[in-house]
Formats: structure tokens, C-alpha cells, sequence
């Protein structure tokens, strides 16, 4: 049976969530930097958790941040640092068995991509989302028609792999309730939770199938 894997990157294939991370390294030495960032956190937490709408989660977190191009650019880079331990080479396996691999995201790709070409993933096997900047190079907004950019988006976006690559099984892996809604929603046929990096509570009780750590989800994956 042909089947693809579609992991999440935030808390997943990276060991952090690509916002906050850039955030808290542009505020890095401003008097309310920590205070400001924590609370974006927070906020992170309770849309990943699905106790606060996804999109209104963007659009709080876009309004806080303040970050400028260069803040953008900054992080990408520092991100290829962030690969969470053991991932890499579970993709290198799932590659060499011929398994459609891709990284579907609710975070952005001007931040991610860097970190996901390190991890072999070419352009058009990485969906996500995308900053909007204003003349003077701000992040002002996000692209409010790219349907990961609201909740139970990845699920679409999941059956669009399907379809593209005429497999037969779509497996959704990762860490949040929006991950979890790709497989609730019917876009995704099978849905392991990741907690290796964030254990959610709510995913966890919600998901068929649980690994808490890279080796756990190389097992699940049946690749071990």
C-alpha cells in the first residue's frame, strides 16, 4: 500500500515553535522582551492545544510581534540549528523506502524553509503559511486565503498530497490539535501525536496512536 508521511514542523521536526523563536531573539535585550515574549507563548500553547481558534491565534501573535524583515531572515538561519534530535534520520529512512515525505505547517515558510532543506525537503514538498510585509519591511499580516492559516486547514491540504501523489494512505504526525484535525476531519487517514518535543494533553487523549519520543514514532511509522 503506497502511503505518505506528513509531519508538522513547530514542535516537531524542530525542537521549538519557529514564531516565538524569532520573536524572543528579536526582543532579546528590550526592557519587556522576556514578559512579551512568554505571553506570546502562551498564546501559542492555547491555539496548539485548541482552547483558542488557530487563526485567531495568527492574528494576535502577527499583532504582537513587531518583527521586521531582517528579524525574519535572522531566525531562518538560527532555526537550522533547531532540528529536533533523531528526525533527520527518520526521514533518511522513510526517503529510502520510497515513502512520500512532506512538512505541512502552520507556521511560515520564510522562517521554516531553511530549517527544512537541511532536512532534504524540496520546496514543493513544504505547505505553510505566509508573512505579508509592508513597505518598510514589517510583518503587517499573514495571507489570510492559505487555508492553513485557520483551523482544521491541514486537513484539505493533507487530501491535496493524497490526490497529487495517488497514494493510497495519508499519516499525519505531530504535535497539535491542528495536526489532529487533519486526521478528524477526514484529510489525513491515520494521525500519530507527537509529544517527543510538547506533550498536549488534549492530543494526546484525542490521538489513535502516541509516541513521546523519535524512537517510539520510528516504531509506529513500522520503520524500526
Amino acid at each position: 500500500m503506497a502511503r505518505i508521511i506528513i509531519f508538522d514542523v513547530d514542535s516537531t521536526l524542530l525542537k521549538v515553535e519557529s514564531l516565538d523563536f524569532a520573536v524572543a531573539r528579536a526582543l532579546e535585550g528590550q526592557p519587556d522582551g522576556k514578559a512579551r515574549a512568554a505571553k506570546l507563548a502562551d498564546i501559542t500553547d492555547k491555539g496548539m492545544a485548541g482552547s483558542l481558534d488557530f487563526r485567531q491565534s495568527l492574528e494576535i501573535r502577527i499583532a504582537m510581534a513587531g518583527l521586521q524583515r531582517s528579524d525574519v531572515e535572522d531566525a531562518a538561519q538560527a532555526l537550522t540549528a533547531e532540528l529536533t534530535p533523531g528526525m533527520a534520520e527518520l526521514i533518511d529512512v522513510l526517503r529510502a523506502r520510497s515513502l512520500g515525505v512532506f512538512a505541512v505547517s502552520g507556521g511560515f515558510s520564510e522562517l521554516i524553509t531553511p530549517a527544512l532543506a537541511a532536512l532534504g525537503f524540496a520546496p514543493g514538498e513544504i505547505r505553510a503559511n505566509r508573512f505579508v510585509f509592508d513597505e518598510a519591511g514589517k510583518v503587517s499580516d499573514f495571507d489570510r486565503d492559505n487555508p492553513l492559516s485557520r483551523s482544521g486547514g491541514k486537513g484539505p491540504v493533507a487530501a491535496a498530497l493524497k490526490s497529487l501523489t495517488g497514494a493510497d494512505l495519508a499519516v499525519m504526525v505531530g504535535d497539535g490539535i491542528t495536526d489532529y484535525e487533519a486526521f478528524a476531519g477526514g484529510g489525513a487517514d491515520a494521525f500519530i501525536g507527537f509529544g517527543g518535543v510538547v506533550r498536549r494533553e488534549a492530543v494526546a487523549q484525542r490521538a489513535p496512536a502516541y509516541a513521546q519520543s523519535v524512537e517510539e514514532l520510528t516504531r509506529l511509522l513500522g520503520v524500526s
